[in-house]
């Protein structure tokens, strides 16, 4: 192998150390923050489709708030990242009833 093949190796090694070192930025300057009691989400050949809505006053009507399409792969490193993120959460507060409240079971089940 040629001095100039190693050399190369090395830079490439060191370029990638610098992009793990790397600090990101996130801008929220004309953000919205949006609340949401009801998802659905679907998918395409290419793409997951979250939508996030309130229910209404008609308690047959779901109003559809946001809906942000992403990669197949940009929703697998989010539901990795959730489930990462309840099972901490559920370590320290203790485990998340999401059973459906007695009250409402006459009701719709919308999630």
């Amino acid at each position: 192998m040629a001095k100039n093949d190693l050399d190369g190796d090395s830079r490439i090694e060191d370029a990638g150390k610098e992009a793990l070192k790397r600090q990101i930025r996130f801008v929220e300057d004309s953000i919205k923050t949006q609340y949401a009691n009801v998802f659905n989400i679907g998918f395409g050949a290419e793409e997951v489709v979250f939508l996030f809505g309130n229910h209404s006053v008609d308690p047959n009507v779901v109003r559809i708030e946001s809906k942000i399409a992403v990669s197949l792969k940009t929703a697998k490193r989010f539901a990795v990242t959730l489930s990462s993120l309840l099972k901490r959460y559920e370590e320290m507060h203790g485990e998340l009833d999401i059973s459906v409240p007695k009250a409402a079971q006459g009701k719709p089940n919308i999630q």
